[in-house]
């Protein structure tokens, strides 16, 4: 394969996963140039001009302007799932492919991690554990609730959405969703329902949509206070989706509500935010899904995408397929 030149760009929490894909790709003869953070990029000012694959984590800012100054741009790789921070309609109208991880395990260990975080919630995990730790007297009532016959709410419902949903079944539980497009293959065992009934009527609501103009902000304060009595939050998508003060306001006003958040409007959560002090919400550093399995295959999968793009092939994991046919016509190999 001829030597192509590639941009790879980190940030601090992602910096080991990027750094053994930048090394890999230089082994196989590419010249790879990279930027430890997202400052010393912008510092460089060396936009994307020759460059032939970016590869940068979600919260890089890839917009219009920075992928119009590149004349051989080929594609753009995320090494996991989120491409928030790339303008995708910009990349399909300049006929740049987005890739990503999504891969299966990353769709399985969400999955699993928030039906982890559904039970926790649920069974009051924390505060179960508190009762033992700090020698308190046995309650003389139970919080703990069961899943069994409950109603699940499901805002998106992309892969992991389904993965869930899945394994969900055989639990005794009503699923419902909400989704701006409803698949054509949908499970029989799933309701579609508008935004405003699923927060009515679900006892659990899990936030698993992607973060896009049409989500940002999408529980506003009206949909939050729609929540019913004694109702579990869950959100591993992305904080953003949420007016985080205004859910926060809401769940010090309402006790009987539970969180589970492992996604916020900023990461890491600040010290001295105010979610920390909230005794009925499960904080986790939006990890609580990331499993061995996952971040194993992860470097393997981002070389492989860059490895295709530059031979011209379509990658296996595609943001924008629409653009796929003027792709091939201009980049395609054999």
């Amino acid at each position: 394969m001829t030597q192509s030149r590639i941009v790879a760009v980190s940030r601090p929490r992602s910096a080991s996963l990027l750094t053994d894909i930048a090394e890999r790709l230089r082994g196989l003869g590419h010249d790879v140039v990279f930027y430890k953070d997202f400052a010393a990029f912008h510092d460089a000012d060396a936009g994307l001009t020759g460059v032939d694959a970016l590869v940068a984590p979600s919260g890089f800012t890839c917009s219009r302007a920075l992928m119009g100054s590149a004349n051989r741009l080929r594609g753009i790789v995320s090494p996991t799932t989120g491409v928030e921070g790339f303008d995708i309609a910009a990349a399909t109208e300049l006929g740049i492919l987005v890739a990503n991880g999504q891969i299966t395990e990353n769709i399985e260990g969400m999955a699993e991690a928030t039906i982890l975080l559904m039970l926790a919630a649920l069974y009051d995990l924390h505060g179960t554990e508190a009762v033992l730790r700090e020698n308190r007297a046995r309650p003389a009532h139970m919080s703990a609730r069961m899943l069994g016959g409950k109603t699940v709410g499901m805002i998106g419902f992309g892969q992991i959405a389904r993965a869930t949903a899945a394994r969900l079944a055989g639990w005794n539980v009503t699923i419902q969703a909400y989704t701006r497009r409803v698949p054509d293959q949908v499970p029989g065992d799933v309701r579609f329902v508008g935004l405003e009934a699923l927060l009515r009527t679900s006892d659990i609501v899990c936030v698993l949509a992607t973060l896009n103009s049409d989500s940002a902000g999408l529980l506003n304060a009206g949909r939050l206070r729609l929540l019913k009595e004694g109702a579990v939050l869950v959100n591993t998508a992305r904080g953003a989706i949420i007016d985080e003060p205004v859910l926060c306001e809401l769940a010090r006003q309402r006790p009987d509500l539970r969180l589970a958040l492992d996604a916020f409007t900023t990461e890491p959560l600040p010290p001295h935010s105010p979610l920390r002090d909230l005794p009925n919400a499960i904080l986790t550093p939006h990890m609580v899904g990331h499993t061995q399995e996952a971040y194993g295959r992860l470097p393997d999968v981002a070389v492989e995408n860059v490895r295709r793009l530059l031979a011209g092939q379509v990658p296996r994991y595609v943001c924008n397929p629409e653009v796929i046919p003027r792709w091939q016509q201009h980049w395609g190999g054999p």
